[in-house]
């Protein structure tokens, strides 16, 4: 139980690898912000951490976007009054190959991908700025889950 008493935010963890980290920070004790798209999914992530005797709570919110993001920040924070943990494995993958994809396809990928981690981190670093903690971004092809 080397987190206890750390409050971690973790996007995309209804499901792969946002899930597996979201549960793995669940049973070293922390109190876990379980963000994702999906309400189901997040809903899922944050029961199992609670079955298995942890702390969570289910967020549905777009990172791709400022103002979800600040809501989301603002009610980790007023549940749980800090956060010390950042993990960012939110992404989504585009549906066509670059010669057939449109561009909203673009801008939803470079939206949640690269605008979302931006936002993610220089929104929970503001929060962080006095107390200080950690932020891990995740950049890989299975970080969805998906092949």
């Amino acid at each position: 139980m080397m987190l206890t008493g750390k409050v971690a935010l973790v996007t995309g963890a209804g499901r792969g690898l946002g899930k597996a980290i979201a549960l793995r920070l669940g049973r070293e004790g922390a109190k876990v912000a379980v963000n994702d798209l999906n309400p189901e999914n997040a809903e899922t992530t944050a029961a199992e951490i609670v079955t298995a005797g942890g702390e969570a709570g289910a967020w549905v919110a777009d990172v791709g976007g400022k103002r979800p993001i600040q809501n989301m920040i603002d009610e980790v924070q007023e549940r749980w009054g800090r956060i010390d943990i950042l993990i960012n494995t939110a992404r989504v993958e585009p549906r066509a190959s670059i010669m057939r994809m449109d561009e909203w396809d673009w801008e939803r990928t470079i939206g949640v991908n690269l605008k979302g981690t931006f936002l993610m981190c220089q929104s929970v670093g503001r929060v962080m700025k006095e107390s200080g903690g950690a932020i891990v971004n995740v950049v890989s092809d299975t970080a969805d889950g998906s092949d």
